[in-house]
């Protein structure tokens, strides 16, 4: 079968491929790349329920993306500051 890639990147998966795979509303598919082919298992909605959070104890800690943002401006100041410094 054959489906376009939008400019977004995205591809629809036709009809016949999701009832055979069982991909319904909401659910997930899990993308496998082997040997050069990129294959795709649907994953039912369910499992991906049970997936939220479960990396949680991996997080160190939340940061705003705007904290990240400050921080970094802060470290290329000071170190634009050392630099200028050194001359």
């Amino acid at each position: 079968m054959y489906a376009k890639v939008s400019k977004k990147g995205q591809v629809t998966i036709p009809k016949p491929i999701r009832e055979k795979l069982d991909i319904k509303n909401e659910g997930a598919v899990l993308f496998i790349v082997e040997n050069g082919e990129v294959k795709i298992q649907g994953v039912p909605k369910k499992s991906v329920d049970e997936l939220a959070g479960s990396l949680s104890k991996y997080v160190q800690g939340h940061k705003p993306l705007k904290d990240m943002r400050e921080e970094a401006k802060k470290k290329v100041a000071k170190s634009a500051m050392v630099e200028g410094l050194d001359e």
